[in-house]
């Protein structure tokens, strides 16, 4: 799994980034606003996938290699998912200035940093629910 999470999380990373900088066309849903659920739906896994480098990083430097994912999250690190979810927010927000300043066909726009933010926080909320618990 160490080897799958060092691999994911850059390259979900790099793929969010360059999507979000170059003119592409999401799925078209009736849904009003369905590009801020997008968003949402795309950091809350950024959020995750980061934790989880971050933790296993964590458990490499103390010599603990063969730990799963569920075993991760039941004994899992608010300090990491913190870590992990300001990680996102500010790749959130530098993608947001690269849309206005780099890209051609894309501007900024604040709602998207909302609901970027959204997805983080809802991804830091599912890490708590599984640290509790492991303490109740």
């Amino acid at each position: 799994m160490q080897r799958l999470v060092y691999w994911l999380a850059p390259l979900y990373t790099a793929v969010i980034v360059i999507a979000s900088l170059i003119k592409n066309h999401a799925p078209s849903i009736a849904i009003s606003n369905i590009d801020k659920i997008y968003h949402a739906l795309a950091y809350f896994i950024m959020t995750l996938v980061w934790y989880f480098y971050f933790y296993t990083r964590y458990l490499n430097k103390q010599r603990l290699n063969s730990i799963g994912a569920f075993s991760i999250l039941k004994n899992g690190s608010r300090t990491i998912a913190i870590g992990a979810a300001v990680f996102s927010l500010l790749l959130g927000v530098l993608v947001e200035f690269g849309q206005e300043y780099l890209s051609v066909n894309r501007t900024m726009d604040v709602m998207d940093v909302l609901a970027n933010f959204a997805g983080i926080i809802l991804a830091v909320l599912i890490l708590f629910i599984f640290n509790q618990q492991k303490t109740t």
